[in-house]
């Protein structure tokens, strides 16, 4: 296994391992003791754990096909949950754009937690400015990931390049053109 590949893999690990931490604590209560506000707790987790894991699958290149704008926005807003999100995107999301904006979201939200975003046909802009660390940005000057996000930079310039962009970053967030 490649370091990228096994930062990504930790990544996805981390990334997953509070939603689904919340819905096994929540289902070990109601185990002991039925009650409608740790159902509803169930409930919450597992849409948020469902609504990560589309779109990541989404990020990894699970759709190389054309989507709808609409289901484009559906899935960012599901899968970053508890981020305001201001949705500039027009039309559909064609010739991997749909991995392309939902892999350069997944990682600006994570890098820049609780900011609001907007996403709009040529990047993801962080509305109270956008924070890149060292490993992160070396990914996108073509150093190789050494870093859990950094795999995910990486990932993001494959995902670019096979939608026929380049990615840039400053402190605003990231383009794509």
């Amino acid at each position: 296994m490649s370091d990228s590949t096994q930062y990504l893999v930790r990544w996805l690990c981390h990334d997953l391992a509070t939603p689904i931490a919340s819905v096994m604590t929540a289902s070990e209560l109601l185990d002991e003791t039925p009650d409608a506000e740790i159902t509803e707790l169930i409930q919450y987790g597992a849409r948020r754990l469902s609504g990560r894991l589309r779109l990541v699958r989404l990020a990894l290149g699970a759709a190389e096909a054309a989507m709808a704008g609409s289901a484009l926005e559906r899935l960012v807003r599901e899968g970053l949950d508890g981020t305001t999100i201001d949705w500039m995107w027009s039309g559909d999301a064609v010739d991997g754009m749909a991995t392309l904006v939902a892999n350069s979201a997944l990682l600006v939200a994570d890098l820049n937690r609780t900011k609001p975003l907007t996403v709009t046909g040529s990047g993801v802009v962080v509305q109270a400015g956008c924070t890149w660390p060292d490993s992160v940005a070396a990914v996108f000057s073509g150093a190789p990931a050494s870093c859990n996000r950094g795999a995910v930079a990486a990932m993001l310039m494959q995902n670019a390049a096979t939608a026929g962009k380049k990615i840039t970053i400053n402190n605003n967030g990231l383009t794509w053109h």
